[in-house]
């Protein structure tokens, strides 16, 4: 059980679960992240819930903001955050980094080097399977200018699910396919796979995905010692390509299906402008659900939302004020 008694007060209108810190004494700002969740930078994030915890246990720090639309226990779409739970269960499979044939292949699939640029989301609402979700329209499209190169899509990651001769899921259906990532991560009731691509089909919440982050913290999953595994570049596009990014100009590096925000600065697709990064793990997703942790693996966070259009873009910078505010840096 993740579970310690708690009190709670209200502070600047958030309620906040104030427990016991993580083992070791780390300084923190529980006040101060609160201020930051109601201040500017989260503003165009409304309304949503945010949390900030230690390895185990309860969060130390949550609130809903703008509303209560959101809460801790409210089943949102994850859209990209799926990929760290993929990459999560590539390498619970594999013991560690795929090897043999076609682990280099899947490795490139997790690091968006396959080619596979084209997959439409949407159109895997009108399949069955994982195979049929990679092959409706053009979902199966190869570019060979992309192949060997950084290019966000979750198309390689498809690629990779339905060949027989790599992870060998073609055959799943939504059902079938959570059964069998669930059967090496043990994941909490809220998530299953409202669509079929694995790299953003899955829906879950707040209190369950930071169970996820957590075991990824303490080592229970495999994935937690390959976070900073062979970094990727992703900006500037390789030459000849353009559109491979969707962070504009930030110029975070990826690493097996998520991102390490070790920017030297950047501006958002929506305009907005990034600092230098602090060398935190995450996974933003495209309605807005943005997971991270953070460099030294002794806090995660989430910022829970679910909006129609620019949600990365307000989303990261939201969640990384309230981060910094709580850490003090």
């Amino acid at each position: 059980m993740l579970k310690k008694s708690k009190a709670t007060r209200m502070l600047g209108g958030a309620t906040l679960a104030l427990l016991a810190a993580p083992t070791a004494a780390f300084a923190y700002d529980i006040a101060a992240a609160t201020a930051a969740a109601e201040g500017a930078a989260c503003t165009d994030a409304r309304p949503f819930y945010w949390e900030i915890g230690g390895s185990s246990g309860a969060p130390i720090a949550s609130g809903q903001v703008g509303g209560t639309d959101f809460a801790r226990n409210t089943t949102v779409t994850l859209a990209s955050a799926s990929k760290w739970v993929f990459a999560a269960y590539v390498l619970q499979r594999y013991s560690g980094i795929p090897t043999g044939s076609g682990g280099a292949q899947i490795v490139d699939a997790l690091n968006m080097k396959l080619g596979y640029t084209s997959l439409n989301d949407y159109l895997c609402q009108l399949t069955l399977t994982v195979s049929g979700c990679f092959t409706v329209g053009s979902n199966d499209n190869h570019d060979s200018a992309a192949d060997g190169h950084f290019f966000y899509n979750s198309g390689h990651g498809q690629y990779v699910a339905s060949q027989a001769s790599l992870l060998n899921l073609g055959n799943k259906t939504r059902n079938t396919l959570f059964t069998e990532v669930n059967s090496y991560l043990n994941l909490g009731s809220s998530f299953g796979y409202a669509n079929l691509p694995l790299s953003s089909g899955m829906q879950g919440n707040a209190a369950d995905y930071a169970t996820f982050l957590q075991r990824i913290m303490t080592g229970y999953y495999v994935i937690s010692s390959y976070l900073n595994y062979s970094p990727v570049v992703t900006y500037p596009c390789a030459s000849g390509l353009s559109g491979c990014t969707p962070l504009g100009s930030v110029d975070f590096h990826y690493s097996l299906h998520h991102w390490i925000e070790d920017n030297t600065g950047g501006t958002l697709s929506n305009g907005k402008t990034l600092g230098p990064g602090d060398g935190a793990h995450s996974s933003p997703g495209a309605f807005g659900f943005y997971p991270w942790i953070t460099a030294d693996k002794q806090y995660y966070g989430i910022l829970s939302r679910e909006a129609s259009s620019g949600a990365p873009g307000d989303s990261i910078p939201c969640g990384q004020a309230i981060r910094k505010a709580f850490l003090g840096t």
